[in-house]
């Protein structure tokens, strides 16, 4: 199954905006797009439509940030790795375009990241005289259709390792893998993995990106709410009874999204990383998946289990104003910021899976 580039993703469902609105909102102003050809554009602030589209129609939402210097940028920026609209055509997709244009003229820049290098919204922003440069790539897994075929896929050594590691790992202790299933579970399992992952940033004198009690409401809303709808798959990998790896992925139109993890330092030569990844992919594989996507950063493991790169660009409009320039260099500075921190946050898991 081919998979649009303009496509909704999990991260632009209305239950993922809302969560982020209640828990991030504050100071911002929420915008919704939506073009249907042949009728009039709606173009919504503050509203929170149902998101399926029509037939050739488009749709994309967005937020006001700062007061001083307005820059627009997609809705739940800085916390979802994907950006982008949706769009049934080009020639939706175009008429979308004009109107992301007439919002950013109100402002004093735009900044649009992570929009998928085949997305026909890149040559449209290219054709208008925005700003083109590379994003952070997102390493993605085409599943095939059955464990035995991807198995086949892999290198010799990857091979040996997932038929090998779950087998040690199982003689030295009580393994048993779980999928939460209930709202107690999912509480559960969310704890270990706050704990998890905030263990090994502590080691190195920081606290993690999980660490924020805000960032963790937002996490324990969306995950609930994607629970009910079928959504959710947090899984947990046990040795003895304690909480070895926690892995947080989410499930939506037939496409796997891995968004964080945390494992036991103390238990990194067990790679149960690895262990709970092939258990992860093997019941995504089961389920009919057609992709698993890893999301930002290059840590080797991704490409381990058979990840190739996918492209992404950032799309980019400032104008020749004081508050333009000034918009401009404070998000020059802001971008090097965020690539050194999450250099930092892929660097912490580059042991996860070995």
């Amino acid at each position: 199954m081919a998979l649009s580039p303009d496509a909704a993703t999990v991260f632009q469902t209305d239950v993922y905006r809302a969560a982020y609105r209640r828990h991030f909102g504050a100071g911002k102003r929420f915008h919704t797009l939506r073009v249907r050809m042949g009728s009039q554009v709606s173009a919504i602030a503050g509203s929170d439509p149902n998101t399926q589209t029509e037939r050739d129609s488009a749709t994309a939402f967005l937020i006001t940030r700062g007061h001083l210097l307005r820059q627009l940028e997609w809705w739940g920026a800085g916390i979802h790795d994907i950006g982008g609209a949706s769009s049934d055509s080009p020639r939706a997709a175009s008429a979308l375009w004009r109107e992301i244009e007439r919002l950013a003229a109100r402002h004093d820049g735009a900044h649009l990241a992570q929009v998928d290098a085949r997305s026909a919204l890149i040559g449209l922003a290219q054709s208008s005289g925005w700003q083109i440069e590379e994003a952070e790539t997102c390493p993605v897994l085409a599943l095939p259709g059955s464990w035995p075929n991807y198995i086949a896929l892999l290198g010799k050594n990857m091979r040996e390792q997932i038929r090998r590691y779950p087998k040690r790992l199982a003689k030295q202790f009580s393994v048993s893998y779980e999928l939460a299933r209930s709202e107690e579970q999912v509480q559960h399992a969310l704890a270990d993995l706050f704990r998890l992952h905030g263990k090994r940033w502590r080691a190195r004198g920081q606290t993690g990106v999980l660490a924020p009690p805000r960032r963790q409401r937002f996490h324990q809303e969306v995950c609930r709410a994607f629970l009910w709808r079928g959504w959710l798959r947090l899984w947990t990998l046990r040795c003895d009874g304690q909480a070895a790896c926690v892995l947080l992925c989410y499930c939506y139109a037939g496409r796997y999204y891995f968004f964080i993890g945390g494992f036991e330092p103390e238990l990194i030569r067990w790679s149960v990383g690895t262990c709970l990844f092939a258990r992860v992919l093997q019941q995504a594989i089961e389920e009919g998946a057609y992709e698993f996507d890893f999301l930002r950063g290059s840590e080797e493991y991704k490409y381990r289990f058979g990840a190739v790169d996918r492209a992404y660009k950032t799309l980019s409009l400032f104008h020749p104003t004081a508050r333009g320039h000034l918009l401009r260099r404070k998000m020059q500075c802001e971008t090097v910021f965020m690539q050194r921190l999450h250099e930092k946050f892929s660097a912490a898991h580059a042991g996860k899976s070995s």
